[in-house]
């Protein structure tokens, strides 16, 4: 990953505040002299440990305060809850909700009070502005202190609520994110046998990334991001990098269950909003969040995201590679293989052709050219044979080949490799995410001669 600009000219308040919390919660670590050496590397006990995904905080949700004396407003924050509570469920798999019935300064229970305790509380009230108005005051607090921690004040229209409503909905969501993040980032600095210095961490997540796509790779590489986050919680560069692991959790979801998955999707999506608001202008936060929506099946979104990357580098290979998969997603599988050329180009280097193999491959069995893509998905498992995509899609074009034995036997291999790979995971994967008529009907055929092959799908 090119490093990005980690500070922008125009950087908001939000962004100030949020980084001014992390730092005031982090503490300022010690530095050291140049040139002296991080003492001891990360712990790395459990090979596949997904730092930010271990924290699962508590929050309850307090009713909205009416004080308009309206009843009719009092049905416009009772349905402001139950839309910031369904936001909730759906977008935060990292939260143990609570809907609360009474006054949030009462839930202070005290030392000892037991692992029930809330740790943030959504809260707020509504009055009135201007003519068809409403003034809401939005707050997160501290469970334990009752100390505010974000507070923001919006106007809305009471005859059109909906899009000022979301937007708050969603800005809540981001910042208890960012909450569950900052708590991670305390773990890895309390784990870590020395103070790491940010160039060192990201010196040490580069080197994890460019070994060979594995679960224990992208963890470790995650840890030393989040080390480098402890250090300073704005750089753009460790923030788009613990994205990138989210999403390669995403994308690999026989690595973890279904829940890691989808809260890597959550964190994903948020962190890497954080790292564009701090620097617009880094091209490789767009090409993240353009992988992170296309995983999540937006793909319009996702071809934008790439187009931005590509318009600020270039040169940026991995936009390339990764919009040439997008298109075979939205139906135009053929327009894939050149830019996965492009991406090889411009990129020599050994880990990143076993993906840049794989989305060829995938791309010619859709089409139909199943020897071109029986080549391509070998060569991705030469350089990585723990590749999960290429066997899967593998066995495929065996099958469709009629070489059913070697077909079988990369399946048996996969249910060796991967005994715990979700159900329903590379449906969600490779076929729900998009709703084209064209790559479904190339895709169906292709599940089909996986499921034969008694890979539960």
């Amino acid at each position: 990953m090119s490093r990005g600009p980690l500070r922008s000219k125009g950087e908001n308040n939000v962004v100030k505040e949020r980084a001014g919390a992390i730092r005031s919660t982090l503490g300022r670590p010690s530095k050291r002299r140049r040139g002296e050496r991080f003492a001891a590397p990360l712990p790395n006990s459990v090979p596949a440990r997904w730092r930010c995904l271990e924290s699962n905080i508590a929050v309850g949700v307090a009713p909205l305060r009416n004080l308009t004396g309206d009843d009719d407003q009092q049905r416009l924050t009772e349905a402001f809850i139950d839309d910031l509570v369904a936001e909730l469920v759906q977008r935060g798999r990292g939260f143990s909700l609570q809907r609360l019935d009474g006054d949030p300064v009462t839930l202070h229970r005290g030392p000892g009070a037991g692992e029930r305790d809330l740790h943030y509380v959504v809260t707020g009230s509504a009055q009135r502005g201007g003519p068809d108005m409403l003034r809401v005051n939005v707050r997160i607090i501290e469970g334990a202190s009752s100390e505010y921690l974000w507070a923001r004040r919006y106007e809305l229209s009471t005859q059109d609520p909906a899009p000022v409503q979301m937007k708050i909905i969603r800005r809540i969501s981001r910042e208890l994110h960012v909450l569950l993040l900052q708590q991670e980032i305390c773990r890895a600095r309390l784990e870590a046998e020395a103070e790491p210095e940010l160039y060192e961490c990201l010196s040490s997540a580069a080197a994890a990334l460019d070994r060979e796509l594995r679960q224990d790779n992208t963890a470790e590489a995650q840890r030393w991001f989040l080390a480098a986050l402890g250090d300073d919680p704005r750089s753009v560069e460790a923030l788009a990098g613990v994205a990138r692991t989210c999403q390669e959790l995403v994308s690999n979801p026989w690595w973890g269950d279904p829940t890691a998955a989808a809260v890597a999707a959550d964190i994903g999506r948020e962190v890497v909003a954080i790292a564009l608001a701090l620097a617009p202008g880094a091209a490789d936060a767009h090409c993240i969040q353009g992988m992170l929506f296309s995983a999540a099946g937006q793909l319009d979104d996702a071809t934008d995201a790439f187009e931005r990357a590509l318009a600020l580098d270039q040169e940026l290979a991995i936009a390339h590679g990764f919009a040439g998969y997008n298109a075979a997603f939205r139906g135009s599988a053929g327009d894939t293989l050149p830019a996965i050329e492009r991406a090889m180009r411009l990129n020599r280097t050994e880990r990143r052709h076993s993906i840049w193999f794989f989305f060829g491959g995938f791309a010619e069995l859709l089409v139909g050219r199943t020897e071109a893509a029986l080549v391509l998905l070998e060569k991705s498992l030469e350089r990585n044979p723990s590749y999960g995509s290429a066997q899967l899609f593998l066995m495929a074009a065996l099958s469709l080949s009629g070489r059913r034995g070697e077909a079988a036997k990369v399946a048996q291999s996969f249910r060796a490799q991967y005994p715990r790979c979700p159900s329903g995971a590379i449906q969600r994967l490779w076929l729900s995410r998009s709703a084209s008529a064209t790559y479904r009907a190339q895709i169906l055929p292709v599940f089909e001669r996986i499921r034969e092959l008694g890979v539960a799908i």
